[in-house]
């Protein structure tokens, strides 16, 4: 049995005839009204079609000479726009029967077989649509003969696969308006017609007890029923897509993407396409591509050579460009990229639509729509594109956010993670509002305070870092300053352009600036002189002159492919600092590990151009040990050691130095107790207290202090510097440099300074001591472990 016979719903007495439709005409007809004289016409001329007026019109006659105009006159009442048919999706049947006696050639096309019977639809669900169809039979029976009104079952939504492989969904909407239910005898009398309904039942009724109560074979079904065919194509693409983006954690990467690409060739209207979807994310302006997430990318995933960098940056810098849906029509003649060109011609594409998903302003990903015909696409396309385009961008923000959150997990691990020695107070904390919450009351994040800890500081700096920076800058103008004058004047001899020597005054001008001082805003106006006037007079002498090309294309090949200017000198710069920021940092990282076997200890390491760092010890930092000031005073030798330690290292690495950089070291000295706090809003530890923000402005402003009645700077290349505030500190660190000057790491003279007064700071004091060449590492290498249990 066919899914036709099981919604036959085992009825025969379903008579076709138009009795209906010919008493509205009468209802319509009046000759005095010119609106309705139509309808006495109709009248006059059904009159002559006597076949047509029967109850039990054989569908076979309709089209049969003798009957065709008549049935033509009853289309046409029905149908006005009877001219339209081919943009109609509609068809006349017997009542309740699918197979149509009469189908526009839409209709036709879309729904009906060779033989004029009905396709039925993919995924038909036949227990439904009897069900349905029951209902709407029914519904007809029981308001008829008995005044009750039934709710309806939402109109079913049918799926029709096309010959080029195309999804199409439609809305079948049955008109019974010309359907008149005969009674063939007395019917049952229901004394209480709400026993029929059933409010605890869907639809508010009871189907089985009417179909005891009230068997169909009681009742016969004479007229037509209208059937229209809604497209809903648009809207179901779109609800299909948003229910697999709202489940996608359930679905498979390879079912969702199939149900994309079902949307995309159902919202065109196009089959034959390769629809693919590519997960892009900025972070930190970096667009991150990888294996997994152009798994479903059709097109990029195939520009990309496997260990080749320059299909990536080109098909970034394609990206980058792509702000809007780009429609690409005959790829040859549209992008200026021969290499991308070529390859999009060997994968056999003529047509690509890129569409940019974007959430919330941020680029998302990238819809890929490629054809391998031509005339596939028309720009209307990126338009209809648009309905899907919010779905698919959730959908692609959801990955994003998931890698989002693993980052974030991965920073929260290594590098914000609460400090192990001081993870036991914050399971403290977590633990009593866990407990406060469960007891009902109203639970708070207590104070992460520690008291009484002492402080240690060093800083391991750049020297003159700003200046050095604004020095390279400087180098980089003057070079690409150089290179543009020397176009300038080249082509000045050989073709005639007075305005060439009003460029070269601008850079001459320029270099005389900037030989005085390197100002900020004078940086700008640089880099937009270089930007708007003479680069674009360079392309334009190049495409214009053949004999200036080549010194044009030095000049470009010349600049940074990213910033766009000479960065040979920042390069150096910049790569120097990091050589010199690393070599420290590895050193201070594992020097951390190594030191809290002397005491468990906070340490927090800051890069800004230099390293610096803090160190806080004390009894309340620790749970399960006692602290002494022995612990104290190991730490303080080991600043000094460590720091000769640094000089000495990046004095190696001098060699391997592109810009050549200076290293100052700094102590600060801190004998007093402080205490410090958590700041959950900057997840930082801080100095907690009036006092002790003392102790903070010191540290930011002792790198620049000055040796009091001179010019020069504590800080210096090759010495370590200590400021202290307390004679006992100077006493201790004079002890500390004593026993280093004796293992020949220290050179003999001792500085004593006073500093300038700085504002917030006075009263500042220092020891200025100058680092040995490096000697041969003796038998004993380790810090010194010092007996005392009192500071000096």
């Amino acid at each position: 049995m066919d899914s036709q016979d099981k919604i036959k719903l085992d009825f025969k007495s379903s008579f076709l005839d138009f009795k209906l439709l010919f008493e509205r005409w009468e209802a319509l007809a009046d000759k005095s009204h010119p609106g309705t004289c139509l309808y006495h016409d109709y009248l006059q001329r059904i009159s002559k079609f006597p076949q047509l007026l029967t109850s039990n019109i054989d569908p076979q006659i309709l089209d049969n000479d003798q009957n065709r105009l008549g049935f033509g006159l009853i289309l046409s009442s029905l149908f006005p726009l009877s001219g339209q048919e081919d943009k109609k999706i509609l068809a006349l049947s017997k009542p309740f029967e699918y197979n149509p006696i009469y189908a526009t050639p839409t209709f036709k096309a879309q729904f009906l077989d060779e033989n004029g019977r009905i396709n039925m639809p993919q995924d038909l669900n036949v227990e439904r649509v009897a069900f349905d169809k029951l209902v709407h039979v029914y519904s007809m029976i029981v308001h008829q003969f008995y005044g009750i009104n039934i709710n309806q079952f939402p109109p079913m939504i049918f799926k029709f696969r096309g010959a080029d492989g195309v999804n199409k969904h439609y809305q079948i909407q049955l008109n019974t308006q010309f359907v008149r239910v005969v009674a063939k005898g007395n019917l049952p009398e229901i004394p209480n017609p709400s026993e029929l309904c059933d409010k605890n039942e869907s639809y508010q009724f009871e189907l089985d007890r009417l179909q005891k109560l009230l068997p169909l074979d009681l009742f016969e079904f004479h007229g037509f029923i209208i059937m229209e065919a809604i497209d809903l194509t648009v809207a179901q693409s779109v609800a299909t897509l948003n229910e697999a983006v709202l489940k996608q954690d359930q679905v498979s990467s390879e079912e969702f993407m199939e149900i994309v690409e079902d949307s995309v060739k159902s919202l065109l209207g196009v089959g034959g396409l390769k629809v693919g979807l590519a997960v892009l994310q900025n972070i930190s302006g970096r667009i991150i591509m990888s294996e997994s997430r152009l798994a479903y990318s059709y097109l990029i995933r195939r520009l990309l050579t496997a260990g080749n960098e320059e299909p990536y940056h080109a098909i970034m810098e394609f990206l980058s460009q792509v702000n809007k849906p780009v429609f690409l029509k005959d790829i040859q003649d549209t992008l200026d990229d021969l290499d991308l060109v070529n390859r999009m011609v060997e994968m056999g594409l003529q047509e690509v639509i890129l569409y940019p998903l974007r959430h919330n302003g941020n680029l998302v990903g990238v819809l890929e729509i490629c054809s391998f015909e031509k005339g596939t696409f028309d720009p209307m396309m990126v338009h209809t594109l648009d309905h899907l385009a919010p779905s698919l961008s959730l959908a692609l923000n959801r990955q994003a956010e998931n890698l989002d959150y693993k980052i974030k997990a991965i920073i929260r691990k290594n590098f914000t993670a609460i400090h192990p020695v001081v993870e036991w107070k914050f399971d403290e904390i977590a633990l009593d509002y866990v407990l406060d919450e469960e007891e009902g009351r109203n639970p708070e994040i207590k104070a992460i305070l520690f008291q009484d800890v002492y402080p240690l500081y060093a800083a391991i700096d750049i020297k003159n870092s700003s200046i050095e920076r604004n020095k390279a800058i400087h180098d980089d103008f003057v070079i690409q300053l150089d290179k543009g004058k020397a176009i300038l004047e080249l082509a000045g001899t050989l073709h005639y352009l007075p305005l060439l020597d009003s460029l070269i005054d601008q850079i001459d001008e320029y270099k005389r600036r900037i030989n005085l001082i390197l100002l900020s805003e004078e940086e700008v106006r640089i880099t937009e002189f270089f930007q708007y006037e003479l680069e674009p007079t360079f392309i334009h002498l190049s495409e214009t002159y053949k004999d200036l090309q080549q010194e044009v294309k030095a000049y470009f090949d010349s600049l940074d492919s990213q910033l766009q200017v000479v960065s040979r000198h920042r390069k150096a710069f910049e790569k120097s600092l990091q050589l010199i920021n690393q070599t420290v940092g590895s050193f201070m990282d594992a020097q951390e590990q190594k030191i809290q076997n002397i005491f468990p200890h906070y340490f927090e390491k800051f890069k800004t151009d230099g390293i610096e760092y803090n160190i806080y010890i004390g009894q309340s930092l620790v749970k399960h040990r006692k602290f002494d000031l022995i612990y104290l005073k190991n730490l303080r030798l080991w600043q000094l050691q460590s720091l000769i330690e640094v000089y000495h290292l990046i004095e190696d690495k001098k060699p391997e130095l592109e810009s050549p950089l200076e290293v100052t070291q700094l102590i600060l000295a801190h004998s007093t107790p402080i205490s410090i706090s958590f700041r959950l809003d900057e997840r930082k530890f801080d100095v907690e207290g009036a006092y002790n923000i003392r102790y903070e402005i010191m540290k930011k402003r002792i790198d620049k202090a000055l040796v009091v009645g001179t010019h020069e700077r504590l800080v210096q290349p090759g010495k370590i510097a200590i400021v202290y505030s307390q004679q006992r500190e100077a006493r201790e660190y004079r002890d500390f440099i004593n026993y280093l000057q004796n293992k020949g790491k220290l050179q003999d003279q001792i500085e004593e300074l006073e500093l300038e007064e700085m504002q917030g700071v006075h009263g500042l004091k220092a020891i200025r001591v100058a680092m040995t060449s490096k000697t041969p590492p003796t038998t004993d290498t380790s810090s010194k472990l010092i007996s005392e249990g009192k500071e000096g």
